[in-house]
């Protein structure tokens, strides 16, 4: 196996199977990848790709299972020009971030104006995805880091570190008489429609657990990802919702109601998800401490080394 022709491979791929567009972003021709692909596929012995004629229909179940460690070896690849990249210049380089919307919005509204700020030269890219797919990117190494609720299925190549909790709040239209409820229980909320997050995403599975426990079956209104959208239809009566604090501000959000319920709820804790073994630059560093003070880079570093464990 060469190095470039992993990559060939892992362009076709990541080009929807087109070997025309792979050869453009290989600065190369369409036989030049071709050849490079048969020569990984003669030198391994297997069949990675699924052809008829002259195309490309989709990968082997091999193919499949070798694109995963293709990916973590070309991410490797770049860890070490990240290496060289920070020791020459310091300052340069990228951070690329994989979260929910979010945390995005809200978590990291002043965070990243500030980073940016203090770091000109290293180009910020944020992906918005579930936590599932926060921990693929990871793991193939296509984000430096992911920020989300612990996903149900955590790769064991990556260390999860916490960061911080998340509280939450029920919200609804205003004047709803949830609001004046006295106390506010689990099977008062039952008794309403409710706007909930898809089970991809913790705070989803957890309110389905916190009812199913007690014994009670809530009239599911509608399911999001979005807590914008879910904010609006709260908003119109569609449903109460259970949402992040961080989320809502009565000022901002001045057609809602909203209570504590993390007596009702357990709150839930935000991770930064993470490569192991990948190299860490200086700024990376930078960007976790601010998002969590009490990790230091010693923290840090120690997190990364310990086995990832679900909530």
């Amino acid at each position: 196996m060469k190095l470039q022709q992993l990559r060939a491979f892992h362009t076709v791929v990541d080009q929807d199977m087109n070997v025309s567009r792979a050869a453009q972003v290989l600065c190369t021709t369409q036989s030049a990848v071709s050849k490079q692909i048969r020569l990984l596929e003669d030198s391994l012995g297997v069949t990675l790709l699924i052809r008829s004629k002259s195309r490309i229909l989709g990968l082997t179940d091999v193919g499949r299972d070798v694109l995963r460690c293709v990916r973590g070896m070309l991410a490797a690849t770049e860890d070490i020009a990240q290496i060289v990249r920070d020791h020459q210049r310091g300052s340069g380089g990228r951070l690329a971030i994989a979260t929910t919307h979010t945390h995005a919005r809200y978590a990291l509204q002043d965070i990243v104006p500030a980073f940016a700020q203090r770091h000109p030269g290293v180009g910020l890219h944020l992906v918005q995805a579930t936590p599932s797919e926060i921990a693929d990117l990871v793991a193939t190494g296509e984000v430096d880091l992911g920020l989300s609720t612990m996903p149900r299925i955590v790769p064991p190549t990556l260390a999860a570190i916490p960061c911080y909790e998340l509280k939450h709040v029920l919200i609804g239209q205003r004047g709803h008489p949830i609001f004046s409820a006295q106390p506010l229980t689990l099977a008062a909320i039952a008794g309403c429609p409710l706007i909930t997050y898809s089970e991809q995403h913790a705070i989803g599975w957890r309110i389905n657990a916190a009812f199913e426990a007690a014994g009670l079956v809530p009239t599911i209104a509608m399911r999001g990802t979005d807590v914008e959208i879910m904010k609006s239809y709260a908003a119109t009566g569609v449903g109460l919702a259970v949402i992040p604090l961080i989320a809502y501000q009565r000022s901002r959000d001045r057609k809602l109601d909203a209570r504590p319920v993390d007596h009702l709820f357990p709150t839930s804790t935000v991770y930064a998800l993470a490569r192991r073994g990948a190299y860490w630059p200086r700024h990376l560093y930078e960007f976790v401490g601010k998002l969590a003070p009490a990790l230091t880079r010693e923290a840090i570093e120690q997190a990364l080394l310990r086995a990832a464990a679900p909530e």
